[in-house]
């Protein structure tokens, strides 16, 4: 069994309707696959920042037992 945490943040916390998710997975999966059955229109969202740990990750991360994942959109501006 996998636990892990997920901070949303900004229009992620939007679109998945909650700010803090915490849930037990079967079996591994990718952060993608995880964040495509919380973030509405996941996929269409191509401006995000994932963190897992404190360190920037891709899509294909194979989530682990414990795991905190962050997700954000990317901000710009100035």
């Amino acid at each position: 069994m996998i636990m892990v945490k997920v901070r949303l943040i900004g229009s992620m916390a939007h679109l998945a309707k909650a700010h803090e998710v915490y849930l037990k997975l079967e079996e591994p999966k990718t952060v993608d696959e995880l964040l495509r059955g919380i973030i509405r229109d996941y996929d269409k969202l191509h401006d995000k920042i994932i963190i897992v740990n404190g360190r920037p990750v891709k899509g294909d991360y194979l989530i682990k037992d414990e795991d905190e994942i962050k997700v954000m959109p990317v901000l710009s501006g100035g």
